[in-house]
């Protein structure tokens, strides 16, 4: 068995991937009460006193709830209680949408509270939300038992989605901040293209 096809080792590095952004989500939180740890700007001003606790606070609460579900997430591939590649797979896209879900919730209410205006608020929200609901939809048409056209459909826009998010991914890694997301992030979008052209994947999804 390959790096690339033992489900376990993924598992290892989405929990690596949730430890971290647990450790980022609750950096952001004590930003909300240390002046000088972190600036935050939204629309060219920075923010200070209740504006920047509030959006702190509330952007890192959300965070920190998508962070334990990228961990748990994890801890089920390392344990084996989710095995099978098409259903990593499938769970794994099916957590990008939850996150994403929540992020954009909570990435909302912290820009409202902070005094940006309601209308590009509800606008942001509302087209994270759509993406969201489509990346869920997508995750429950990939492990669904059935072979269709669609799943032709949904493998290649998989297929393209990991390539983007591999290219972006070492770009990250030139940064010296970054690299250890960037790493995180390669090893993650190998993994998943490995899965995609496993040819029992394939076949799954009519390929």
């Amino acid at each position: 068995m390959s790096f690339f096809d033992d489900t376990q080792k993924l598992g290892l590095v989405l929990i690596i991937v949730g430890i971290l952004s647990i450790i980022s989500a609750i950096f952001m939180i004590a930003a909300g009460f240390v002046d000088d740890l972190i600036n935050i700007t939204i629309d060219g001003e920075d923010l200070d006193g209740n504006d920047k606790t509030l959006y702190c606070v509330i952007a890192g609460i959300g965070s920190l709830i998508g962070a334990i579900i990228y961990f748990l997430f994890g801890k089920q591939v390392r344990s084996g209680a989710i095995s099978a590649k098409i259903d990593v797979l499938a769970t794994y896209v099916r957590t990008v949408g939850v996150v994403m879900l929540i992020g954009g919730i909570f990435g909302a209410a912290a820009t409202a509270a902070a005094g940006v205006s309601l209308g590009a608020v509800i606008v942001s929200a509302i087209v994270t939300i759509i993406i969201s609901l489509i990346i869920i939809w997508i995750a429950s048409k990939i492990n669904d038992g059935k072979q269709s056209t669609g799943d032709k459909i949904i493998w290649v826009l998989l297929v393209i989605a990991f390539i983007i998010m591999l290219i972006l991914s070492i770009l990250e890694c030139i940064t010296i901040i970054g690299i250890i997301d960037g790493i995180c992030g390669v090893l993650i979008s190998l993994f998943m293209l490995g899965f995609l052209f496993d040819s029992e994947v394939k076949a799954q999804m009519n390929m």
